[in-house]
């Protein structure tokens, strides 16, 4: 065969070639949305699969995906050089990498906190490029209500209003569905006001369930995020009547259902529950751990702090008691990162509520309504951190880092409102 022949054939080639990186490509997007859709589904047990096992495949599938596309065309076709957001992502990593130096001995959160950061990445990559954030934000914002439901056909006794049986299922804990309901509800309270017909019902019907879900989580930390979320939307939205309306009903539950009334009675007197003064000590114990290594403190993950504060327990009553973390990931951080680490985070925050903030007041109405409900919910995150840590459970960590991923999208000027 000549060679003219045989540059024809190759050249031939070429468009299968680019056409396979392609619908790879979106095969890897349609396995994303499956990992968020999950988030809401819980898991699901006949299929054994999770929101984090698909996740965490779907991302070595994309890097696979980018090594050839990177041989394919001749570079690199991940370019995040200059955002904010990013950086600052990069620089809480480093920080976090830094603080397990020169052993990462007892680091299992490391694994799935690298994960979490992967996992934003690609969300970033494959919304910026294939211009999907509103999808990503439509399984966010409705299918966490699933769980709702889920667990009321489970267990229907759980609307017996018995703190001894708290919403959870199919999530590993009940706080771990309130913090996903808190975070998820304001991003469908958005749609509510956006949109009409079907897609508004649907908004509703998730958002009730969510919000009947988050009140039977018993989750103080959760119900602290959704206040938190609620105070900014009524400012931002300016719709007062509405917020004022549901506001009013959930005192009057609080007010009749005794446990839900002695529940958020605590916050006002913690010391009068066992496991807040259970939370107060490791905190304090925490606390002189990040004073006793002030910069890069003593290594990210449970596993290092309850090493350490199993020592500084040590010959006291809690010697023996089974310290898994001090609910705060404010307090662990500073413990286990010291202030750099600590100082990173509080940036990533900052920067991240200041890139949505700053591109919602540059939107029309309806984009500004759904990036002020992406607000909402990052609020909601911040402040459910005074109640744990959203790195050490698979949904909130993943939920914790689409967020910040849309929260880039936002910032590159993609609409993901629907608006044309």
């Amino acid at each position: 065969m000549s060679n003219l022949a045989v540059d024809a054939l190759k050249y031939a080639r070429v468009p299968n070639v680019d056409r396979c990186l392609e619908w790879y490509g979106k095969g890897i997007f349609v396995f994303l949305l499956a990992s968020i859709a999950l988030l809401g589904t819980g898991r699901l047990e006949f299929l054994s699969v999770s929101a984090w096992s698909v996740s965490r495949t779907t991302f070595l599938s994309w890097v696979l995906w980018k090594l050839l596309s990177a041989i394919r065309y001749r570079h690199w076709p991940v370019d995040f050089a200059g955002h904010l957001i990013p950086f600052s992502l990069l620089l809480f990593f480093v920080a976090v990498v830094i603080s397990l130096l020169p052993d990462f001995h007892s680091s299992g959160d490391f694994r799935y906190f690298f994960f979490g950061c992967a996992h934003a990445i690609m969300v970033m990559d494959l919304v910026e490029d294939q211009r999907k954030g509103r999808w990503v934000y439509l399984c966010l914002a409705l299918l966490p209500g699933i769980v709702t439901f889920r667990d009321i056909l489970n267990d229907p006794s759980v609307l017996n209003l018995d703190l001894t049986r708290r919403l959870g299922y199919p999530l590993d804990h009940p706080n771990t569905a309130g913090y996903l309901f808190s975070m998820s509800i304001p991003l469908g309270l958005a749609l509510v006001v956006t949109e009409k017909g079907a897609l508004r019902g649907l908004a509703v019907l998730s958002c009730a369930a969510q919000l009947v879900g988050l009140v039977l989580t018993y989750s103080r930390g959760a119900w602290l995020g959704w206040a938190a979320s609620m105070l900014f939307l009524t400012v931002a939205w300016k719709r007062w009547k509405e917020v004022s309306g549901v506001l009013l009903a959930l005192v009057l539950v609080f007010a009749f259902a005794t446990p839900l009334r002695e529940r958020l009675l605590t916050l006002l007197k913690p010391q009068a529950d066992i496991a807040m003064n259970e939370r107060m000590e490791v905190m304090g114990g925490a606390i002189k751990l990040g004073a006793e290594h002030p910069i890069l403190g003593i290594g990210y993950g449970r596993g290092r702090l309850k090493e350490a504060l199993r020592d500084a327990f040590r010959g006291t009553a809690n010697e023996n008691s089974p310290i898994w973390h001090a609910h705060n990931v404010y307090v662990e951080l500073f413990a286990e990162t010291g202030i750099v680490g600590l100082g990173a985070f509080l940036w990533l925050l900052g920067c991240t509520g200041y890139s949505i903030l700053r591109r919602a007041y540059s939107k029309r109405h309806a984009s500004r309504t759904i990036l002020l409900g992406l607000a909402g919910s990052w609020t909601a995150a911040a402040i459910t951190g005074f109640g744990d840590v959203p790195f050490y459970h698979h949904e909130t960590r993943i939920f914790f880092f689409t967020i910040l991923a849309l929260a880039f999208v936002s910032d590159k000027t993609r609409d993901i409102s629907g608006e044309s």
